[in-house]
């Protein structure tokens, strides 16, 4: 499989882009680079066909790895959505993937504490970035063991050690309705708890009691995780590390996108 991957539109190089870069090292895909400027009539780069991943060449198979819809401004034969869904014949739900893969991927292993070593039950680390986001947090800081709400970088790999201490991992939408802490949360076997908005829409969905919980309030949500055995929440938490490994590893993640451009 051939994949473009845009030399333009301003990506910092992490996420999905970071994840390109690991398989194309792993031998899994051919990355080509692609154009060095915008098609003509576009206002911004981002908005250009030329800032998005394409499989086989720019026009064929978009791999549209944006939060919202409204970079779309182009046409495409199929397009994956990793995101913001866009209901059509020739669109497929795709995947997602941790804010940095290679330093998650090395300490992955690391991360998949047992239900003994976690001494946080439910907490949440993030930063303000939506309206609904900062009207949550209002709502649900007081029932987290640890809380962290806070625009400064919390260096990554501390982030990650911090939210793999939590038995429950609180999720609220991104700037789309997925965040990529409920990939990371996922992967570490931390138990997520969805939120009012949250998207479960994946290639392999997501299930409710089997791969997260969901609680509207946060009275609901202790509601649930009290009604839970220590076997409970070890069962809970090895569907999410199977899953994450099936759809969101650097393998997994590959396989997966690979069958889905072979759909018919």
């Amino acid at each position: 499989m051939r994949i473009i991957k845009p030399a333009i539109g301003g990506h910092d190089g992490s996420s999905f882009r970071e994840l390109l870069d690991m398989w194309g090292e792993r031998g899994y895909c051919e990355v080509a680079s692609g154009a060095s400027q915008r098609s003509e009539g576009y206002n911004s780069d981002p908005d250009s066909p030329e800032a998005k991943c394409w499989v086989n060449e720019v026009g064929d198979i978009l791999l549209y790895d944006f939060p919202l819809l409204d970079r779309l401004q182009h046409g495409y034969n199929r397009c994956l959505f990793a995101n913001t869904y866009k209901e059509g014949p020739r669109n497929k739900k795709w995947i997602f993937w941790p804010k940095h893969s290679r330093v998650y991927d090395a300490c992955k292993t690391e991360l998949r504490r047992p239900y003994a070593e976690r001494d946080f039950l439910l907490g949440f680390l993030g930063a303000p970035t939506t309206f609904h986001r900062n009207e949550l947090a209002n709502a649900w800081h007081s029932s987290c063991d640890l809380f962290h709400f806070h625009p400064t970088h919390v260096e990554h790999r501390s982030y990650l050690l911090h939210m793999s201490r939590m038995k429950y991992g609180l999720c609220f939408a991104g700037v789309g309705p997925k965040c990529l802490r409920d990939i990371e949360l996922m992967g570490m076997g931390t138990v997520p708890v969805f939120t009012q908005g949250v998207s479960v829409d994946y290639h392999e969905p997501l299930v409710e009691n089997e791969h997260f919980l969901y609680a509207e309030t946060p009275q609901e949500a202790l509601e649930k995780i009290n009604t839970l055995t220590d076997k409970d929440w070890e069962n809970l938490s090895n569907n999410c590390i199977e899953w994450f490994e099936r759809n969101c590893s650097v393998e997994g993640s590959y396989n997966i996108t690979k069958e889905i451009v072979n759909e018919n």
